[in-house]
């Protein structure tokens, strides 16, 4: 069952503003040794320049990011996500999020292809 991660506008005010909605599909709990690997599945919808927390992940750290951007309905291009992870590792870190159409232009925020927004398949991984 999916569950939807509402974000707290407070926590993105700062950080290139907006309230990414984060859908989590699975998560994947490993124990080995005296460590916990977490794996995240799911998608989110976010702008360009906009950050999501490692807890909105339900994750403490977020050390690797793949994100795969889906082609809206009736779009004749396709777009490119890129992603920097703040301190990867680091407890409470966050992922900036960036959208290039194939053109390679940047998508600035409130310039994508759902109201503002793009739609994002992600796999976290962090402990």
């Amino acid at each position: 069952m999916v569950e939807v991660i509402y974000t707290e506008c407070a926590d993105h005010t700062n950080y290139g503003g907006g309230r990414p909605i984060i859908h989590i599909h699975n998560i994947e709990r490993k124990v080995h040794g005296n460590g916990i690997d977490l794996k995240v599945y799911g998608e989110m919808k976010i702008a360009a320049g906009e950050r999501v927390w490692a807890k909105e992940f339900k994750m403490k750290t977020i050390e690797v990011l793949t994100l795969t951007p889906e082609i809206p309905h009736r779009q004749d291009h396709g777009f490119i996500a890129n992603k920097f992870i703040y301190h990867k590792g680091e407890y409470g870190n966050y992922a900036s999020i960036d959208i290039f159409d194939d053109a390679g232009t940047w998508k600035s925020a409130g310039l994508g292809p759902v109201d503002g927004s793009i739609w994002l398949d992600y796999i976290g991984e962090g402990a």
